[in-house]
């Protein structure tokens, strides 16, 4: 490897002086986007390279890709490094070759890549639905949601530190309240019905996820969280990433979801501030390694709670 493409980590060095010495595959470093996940050549080919800690994550995406007859169309699939073989083992995790789509990330700004985005994800649902790969189930939305607003708890002496107690205790009683209305549900029957149908979630399907290409086609990145369960999670989580851009305009949001069956449910789920409090929490951490100022943070907060309490008082009139 050329002095020039490295970037003087010795970890990363290592990495690829035994790709390329000892494994003999024809790989050049090209940039470090995060830790363990490179931008690539690969038989001069453009390719993310990344590692694992837990093979049986990315041993299930390959797998699952084997059976997903129309994965070439709409997403960054595994590559293999030789024949059939998709994973090598160095330093302490399992290395995995995608596809790279070479463009932008979505803008969920942009009318046009926000209904691309739920195109594609329905394209997604409807083309993987019956593939029967086996997934450990994840906890349901409900559960991961109440974890976070445990989390939001801990950090209640910040709120009051900085003057924002009420702020505090509005987003905390809102969170609550629309958490137990959302949780007050038939989740089990539903979760149960999704698992035999073997209905598959992307689970992430935030903007930096979906990638449109310079022929403004759009394809998803990232299958990590890949699990079964109701598609109706995906859809509420897609929705609450659009937020931000249409809670100003507010009767714009449902159009873009056409394809959801029990509009009620799906409402109640988008009205919970769950991703507020995902924002939050991920600022909060930036902000106590000294890579963010929390007061900053906490204006940003506010003005978006500010803007969802709108939204949330609009929207509970199409329940």
């Amino acid at each position: 490897m050329k002095a020039e493409h490295r970037m003087g980590d010795s970890y990363t060095d290592r990495l690829f002086q035994w790709m390329q010495t000892e494994e003999k595959l024809p790989i050049e470093y090209e940039q470090t986007i995060k830790p363990k996940v490179y931008k690539v050549k690969f038989e001069g080919q453009p390719f993310i390279l990344k590692g694992y800690r837990r093979f049986h994550v990315i041993e299930k995406q390959v797998e699952f890709f084997d059976h997903w007859n129309y994965a070439y169309k709409i997403a960054a699939r595994p590559y293999p490094f030789y024949d059939r073989v998709f994973t090598i083992s160095k330093l302490g995790c399992d290395w995995a070759l995608f596809e790279r789509v070479e463009g932008r990330h979505a803008d969920f700004n942009r009318h046009k890549d926000r209904k691309q985005a739920v195109r594609i994800l329905h394209h997604f649902h409807r083309t993987t639905k019956g593939i029967g790969v086996l997934s450990i189930p994840k906890d349901p939305l409900y559960v991961k949601w109440e974890r976070r607003l445990e989390q939001f708890e801990e950090t209640k002496d910040v709120f009051t530190e900085l003057g924002k107690r009420e702020m505090f205790q509005e987003l905390h009683t809102c969170m609550s309240k629309r958490l137990e209305d959302f949780t007050d549900h038939p989740w089990g029957e539903v979760e149960e019905k999704a698992w035999d149908r073997h209905e598959w979630l992307h689970g992430d399907v935030a903007h930096h996820n979906f990638m449109v290409d310079a022929d403004k086609n759009i394809k998803m990145i990232d299958f990590d969280l890949l699990h079964t369960g109701p598609r109706l999670y995906d859809h509420i989580q897609l929705a609450q990433r659009f937020l931000p851009y249409l809670e100003l305009r507010k009767s714009t949001l449902l159009p873009y979801f056409p394809h959801v069956t029990d509009k009620e449910i799906w409402w109640k789920g988008v009205l919970v501030p769950a991703d507020l409090l995902r924002e939050w929490l991920y600022g909060y951490r930036l902000s106590l390694r000294e890579e963010a100022s929390m007061p900053r943070h906490m204006r940003k907060l506010e003005k978006a709670w500010e803007n969802r309490k709108k939204f949330v008082r609009y929207a509970e009139h199409m329940l």
